[in-house]
């Protein structure tokens, strides 16, 4: 087998990260971690589902009648302001 050589501080990071690494396993093997990692998952799942009961709006042709009760009688002209881009 070959040998590598790293410089120290490199070493001193990976060693680090592997003692972090071992600890959040330990975590995982701890059942209390456990139960309460599955139902932040399961609160998780049920904020994120859509909601069968939304209430729905239903758009019909006529249905702003009489909500609009006045168009300009220039209304389609173009306006002055915008003459410039046009």
């Amino acid at each position: 087998m070959k040998t590598i050589t790293i410089p120290e501080k490199e070493y001193n990071n990976m060693q680090k990260n592997i003692l972090e690494l071992k600890k959040k396993l330990e975590l995982l093997q701890d059942s209390e971690f456990i139960k309460k990692l599955e139902i932040a998952y399961r609160y998780f799942l049920q904020s994120n589902k859509p909601q069968k009961y939304q209430n729905k709006i239903s758009i019909k042709r006529g249905s702003a009648k009489e909500t609009i009760t006045y168009i300009a009688d220039d209304f389609t002209e173009p306006i002055s302001d915008f003459k410039e881009y046009m």
